[in-house]
């Protein structure tokens, strides 16, 4: 298994900040989802080579989870912390969802109108996305755009892990998947009075975390924290991917 760890140096099949990646069809995309890295899946699986998936990094939320409060505009495919994409031949990503899962969209105006907070907040992850894409751009090195103009800015790593096995944490069951998967924690618990704790998993494949499609298996693409890219957002913005339906699955580990 492919797994490296504190990714700092780009390889042939990483490409930062790349453009072009969403369907042609749902522009808006752009308006909600910051693209931080594309991944040649090749670098996983050899026979995935030019399947290429992009990191995507959420401009919401303020405060709470992504699709809080747009529960009327979910699908199988989007939850609360969780959304998925279908990755196309062109490898753009094509949403399973409907721009109203997004607080900001259009389609939420009236039911759910945007806050000064989460406005403040929008244009911190945007602007913060553009000055560390300016700064790449201008030495090749990732620095976090809050920091673009910090005579002692460090470089970040662009992913915490690329490959490797999943691991337990906050994401597996903070809220609930989306109905279209399934996921699975094949350790268990054991009940001590009124209270379950998880067995140990140091035995089990991918920390006994198990995620499917109609029974095919997601593998784990790659993570990394939100600010070392942006403003803000989540400790570990999660990637998986399921080749046969060609799934880019996301959820977010708040620690």
């Amino acid at each position: 298994m492919f797994h490296q760890t504190d990714v700092r140096t780009l390889q042939p099949g990483l490409t930062p900040f790349p453009t072009d990646v969403f369907a042609h069809d749902q522009p808006w995309l752009a308006d909600h989802l910051l693209p931080l890295i594309a991944i040649d899946l090749g670098l996983l699986r050899p026979e995935l080579a030019g399947r290429v998936a992009t990191l995507l990094c959420p401009i919401e939320p303020y405060e709470g989870c992504l699709g809080d409060g747009t529960e009327a505009h979910h699908t199988p495919f989007t939850s609360s912390n969780w959304l998925a994409f279908e990755l196309d031949a062109d490898n753009r990503l094509r949403f399973l969802g409907n721009e109203g899962y997004f607080q900001r969209a259009p389609q939420n105006r009236d039911a759910l109108p945007v806050d000064e907070d989460l406005r403040a907040h929008a244009a911190d992850m945007q602007d913060s996305h553009a000055r560390a894409r300016a700064h790449f751009q201008q030495y090749g090195m990732l620095v976090s755009g809050m920091d673009v103009d910090d005579d002692e800015r460090q470089q970040q790593a662009y992913l915490g892990n690329l490959g490797g096995p999943f691991w337990y944490g906050n994401w597996t069951g903070y809220t609930r998947i989306p109905s279209a998967f399934v996921i699975e924690d094949l350790a268990g618990t054991t009940q001590r009075g009124t209270l379950h704790f998880r067995n140990s998993s140091d035995h089990l494949p991918d920390d006994g975390i198990r995620i499917t499609r109609d029974g095919e298996p997601f593998f784990h693409v790659a993570d990394v924290a939100a600010y070392n890219w942006c403003a803000n957002g989540a400790d570990a913005i999660l990637m998986f991917y399921e080749p046969r339906s060609r799934t880019v699955l996301f959820t977010f580990d708040w620690s």
